[in-house]
């Protein structure tokens, strides 16, 4: 008879099995301590990088809107703590170093009129705190010059006007009510903005002193502030000798009734770039078509005050010339070159008065996609839009 062999098992005793289960535990809580600190450290580094970057544009607003105060430096200094506070920093340190004035002004060739800015402020923290690790200045610097930026290369408004002694008043006069404006402002003079809610993305420049000014009920956004820089050539400057008329009618001539100049009249209206030596009118409402409006010694009146709106965009033909975009051109020199009284649509390209001024009067969320370029600008009525070409 055969006996099987004893089968041994090589197992650990209660004890050693207790041990190493220890072991892995305080492994286990160690690893974990140490991803949590990593943690903890990555996100309050994040949460200052964020702190860090909101103190910088605080900084470079602040700086912007104080350097359009000079040469006063104590509006200017104001101003920038002003700005500062808006933006969430109580610790605003404003310094004007040694500007140099003659006659109010800055002399840019001696040494630029600037504004520098610091903003100090302690970063928060969500956890490093608990071990120890102290929260850093999260501050930003940065400086203001006077006069030293030109407007923004998508224009929305400009006027060109520009006479030494300021007094004729505003150049840019917006007296209308909820109007958006997207691209850049400029006035080679002063601008004034009524409102209320009168909404500004892009630069507003201005070239006098005190040239910026606000009705009492305006309710204000502007990104970036408004500031005074040096005065601006028109981005567009056309002459009646450039302008390449398809048909001419009489002064006097209101688009509506001449049935020359429709596909479908009172509705869709021939691709033609329309001239006229004295007044052009175009009355109606739910008309559309890429038709161009010139006068050259007259107005041009465009009025629709339906609820459909026009739909007008420049001619055809002027496509790939330079005045591609030139939807409204007059070169009178008459009080009012151009005079829109239009609700609701769209209308897309240049309206450009170089010698005389352009009113557009809006109303019911009219939509202009392009620019007013005069001599002075009238803005009225309410519920505008005005995006600048890119």
């Amino acid at each position: 008879m055969s006996l099987a062999p004893r089968v041994r098992h090589a197992c650990g005793s209660p004890g050693q099995t207790f041990r190493q289960r220890g072991q892995v535990l305080i492994l286990f809580v160690m690893g974990a301590t140490v991803i949590f600190v990593i943690g903890a450290i990555v996100v309050d580094i994040g949460l200052w990088v964020s702190q860090r970057r909101s103190a910088q544009a605080a900084a470079d607003l602040a700086a912007l809107a104080a350097a359009t105060e000079l040469p006063d430096s104590g509006a200017a200094a104001l101003k920038g703590e002003t700005f500062g506070s808006r933006n969430g920093f109580d610790d605003v340190l404003v310094r004007i170093p040694s500007p140099h004035f003659t006659n109010g002004s800055c002399l840019a060739d001696v040494d630029p009129c600037s504004v520098e800015v610091e903003i100090h402020d302690k970063g928060g923290s969500l956890f490093t705190g608990i071990f120890g690790i102290f929260s850093p200045d999260i501050g930003a610097t940065a400086t203001g010059v006077h006069g030293a930026s030109p407007p923004g290369p998508d224009v929305a408004l400009f006027a060109s006007k520009s006479d030494s002694d300021c007094g004729d008043g505003p150049t840019v006069d917006i007296e209308a009510q909820h109007v958006t404006v997207t691209g850049s402002t400029h006035t080679n003079e002063i601008i004034y903005i009524d409102g209320p809610d009168d909404d500004f993305a892009g630069p507003i420049t201005y070239v006098c002193a005190n040239g910026f000014t606000e009705g009492s009920q305006q309710h204000f956004a502007y990104q970036p502030p408004p500031r005074i820089i040096d005065t601006q050539a028109a981005p567009l400057n056309v002459n009646w000798s450039d302008v390449p008329c398809t048909v001419t009618v009489p002064s006097g001539t209101h688009i509506e009734n001449d049935s020359n100049l429709w596909d479908v009249p009172g509705s869709q209206l021939k691709s033609n770039v329309i001239c006229s030596d004295g007044d052009l009118a175009l009355s109606g409402d739910g008309i559309s078509g890429h038709a161009t409006f010139a006068s050259r010694n007259g107005t041009v009146n465009i009025s629709s005050t339906g609820s459909l709106g026009n739909h007008l965009q420049p001619a055809d033909s002027l496509s790939g010339t330079p005045l591609a975009n030139l939807l409204v051109f007059s070169a009178s020199t008459s009080s009012s070159a151009v005079e829109m009284t239009v609700t609701a649509g769209r209308y897309a390209g240049y309206i450009h008065a170089p010698k005389s001024r352009v009113v557009f009067n809006g109303g019911q969320n009219v939509d202009l996609n392009g620019a007013i370029i005069a001599l002075t600008v009238l803005l009225t009525g309410s519920n505008i839009t005005i995006e600048a070409l890119p």
